[in-house]
């Protein structure tokens, strides 16, 4: 770990600051949720985190977080749109503005509720802002469930089904905007590696939908509601050992520990909700985190998937040019590779934390170089008149590759920085607006790539 690093660490295992014990108004902080009765004092030894349980939960909630969105967005062009909105051959109206209609009514409540929470106002413990969406989500699946088994398409049942079946997506995500800004306010609080372990977990939910994507291409290529009912049912059984696992981590003496740190942090320094002076204050203590953020998820958005989605490994005649089958070609080189190399990173980031969070905005910026390196790849090789500066595969899978290890490492250098170049009653308040920078470029990046096709399609 490199020095600067450790020199910014404010929330590791010595504090030096002293404090009482627990009073009655540390018991009425709400951020304490069902904790208030434990004593526990920020200045004595800090407890084991046995088998590093409290860090395998979080990363499994970091899994929760994300895996019903990428189920239902990885199996919707098979079984909503050819499935359901496609009749003997012929894509319906539907079935063309459904993948559209999606990208729409999922990334807007995603950041709306995201800004809301940040702003504190949705009240409530931080606790129950996360049981509550995850509850949420549960229901959810299980209403999507419920249509794959007892409804079957058909003319009369198409319209509704379109309609349910965004406002499902739309309560869904922004669900996940509040689950997941409370949970990185929640870690924020804790050492740098357990904020890393959403991220981490939120790339292995990617990496294990891509692999299950693989898989029943193989087993059930032609049979869209059996894959349906296997992608929920894994879903739903995830968010229902979320749920207990919540229970489980509440009972652990570390994870209760960092719970009343910040908590009693906060009530220090008389935070008992956020004004616009505490705003101003975080941002000027973890802007350039904030920003590196925002640059790591836009640029990775901007390209990934649509982009990338578009390259095709033909030769100059336009036939094929790869040893991948056709059927397979995207689901490898565009959806696992990347999804397995930002996990990678991620992980990478728990041991080594490289540059510091003076510097990291260079790399970052660097970053930039990816957006025209996709562009010049041979994306869209039928409709394109830009330059075609390469078509092959092995320098599209290697691009994506690096792409995919610094989004990881970057993004979660950029999530663990911020909370700790701040003070610690900060810390909740820099984890949330991380979490809404993330949300933020995201929402930026796949706003960007219709400007990226259409540049492609008209600058020679």
């Amino acid at each position: 770990m490199v020095a600067d690093y450790q020199s910014m660490q404010w929330h590791e295992h010595n504090d030096p600051e002293k404090t009482e014990d627990m009073t009655e108004e540390t018991s009425s902080a709400k951020e304490l949720a069902d904790l208030e009765d434990v004593d526990v004092k920020i200045d004595e030894v800090v407890p084991d985190d046995t088998w590093n349980a409290v860090a395998w939960i979080i990363l499994l909630n970091g899994i929760g977080v994300l895996l019903p969105w990428n189920m239902f967005i990885t199996i919707a062009p098979q079984y909503y749109v050819d499935y359901w909105f496609t009749v003997n051959g012929t894509e319906t109206h539907y079935g063309t503005s459904f993948m559209s209609a999606l990208g729409i009514v999922s990334q807007i409540p995603n950041f709306l509720v995201a800004c809301i929470n940040v702003l504190n106002l949705i009240r409530g413990p931080v606790m129950y802002r996360i049981v509550g969406p995850l509850t949420a989500n549960c229901l959810l699946v299980g209403v999507i469930l419920s249509l794959v088994i007892f409804q079957q398409p058909s003319d009369s049942a198409r319209g509704w089904f379109y309609v349910v079946s965004l406002i499902i997506v739309m309560t869904m995500n922004a669900t996940n905007g509040l689950y997941q800004n409370s949970f990185f306010g929640l870690v924020a609080d804790f050492p740098a590696k357990y904020t890393n372990a959403v991220v981490v977990g939120t790339n292995v939910s990617g990496t294990f939908t891509s692999l299950l994507s693989i898989i029943s291409i193989a087993a059930f290529n032609n049979n869209p509601k059996t894959v349906a009912l296997m992608y929920f049912s894994i879903s739903l059984g995830v968010l229902f050992v979320c749920m207990v696992s919540l229970w489980l981590v509440s009972k652990q003496k570390f994870f209760q520990y960092y719970v009343k740190k910040g908590a009693v942090a906060r009530l220090k320094e008389n935070v008992q909700k956020f004004d616009i002076r505490m705003y101003w204050e975080t941002v000027k203590h973890c802007y350039m985190q904030l920003l590196s953020v925002f640059l790591v998820y836009f640029v990775t958005l901007s390209v990934f998937p649509t982009i990338l989605v578009g390259f095709e490994p033909t030769k100059s005649d336009g036939t094929w040019n790869s040893v991948i089958p056709n059927q397979y070609y995207t689901g490898v080189t565009t959806f696992l590779n990347f999804n397995f190399f930002a996990a990678v990173g991620s992980t990478t980031a728990s041991f080594i934390q490289f540059p510091g969070p003076k510097l990291l905005i260079i790399p970052v910026a660097l970053r930039l170089l990816f957006i025209p390196f996709f562009m010049l790849s041979n994306y869209l090789p039928n409709s394109r008149v830009m330059p075609v500066w390469y078509s092959n595969e092995w320098i599209f899978f290697f691009g994506n590759t690096i792409m995919a290890f610094t989004s990881g490492y970057f993004s979660s250098l950029g999530m663990m920085y911020a909370p700790r170049v701040c003070p610690p009653h900060l810390s909740k308040l820099a984890g949330q607006i991380a979490a809404l920078c993330l949300v933020t470029g995201i929402m930026c990046g796949v706003a960007f790539t219709p400007l990226i096709t259409t540049m492609v399609q008209n600058i020679k």
